[in-house]
């Protein structure tokens, strides 16, 4: 997914999955040229998916991510 079609994606559900496994489920404020992320309404379940937390925003490095998956509408 380049970074384009990223941009295009505001506002919409993503989930994000980090190298270390944890996961991110929210929608899509902001995204720079080195991927960075700004997402609202999060929910961050850890890598063994055993704990889970309700972030009001969470701002992820791009070099930590895994993958992207954009929600269907």
């Amino acid at each position: 997914m380049t970074v384009l079609t990223l941009i295009e994606e505001r506002g919409r559900a993503q989930l994000v999955e980090l190298k270390n496994g944890e996961t991110f489920n929210g929608h899509l404020v902001a995204c720079d040229n080195f991927m960075n992320l700004t997402i609202k309404e999060v929910y961050q379940t850890s890598a063994d998916g055993e704990r889970f937390w309700k972030l009001p925003e969470a701002y992820i490095r791009g070099n930590n991510i895994k993958y992207i998956r954009v929600a269907e509408q």
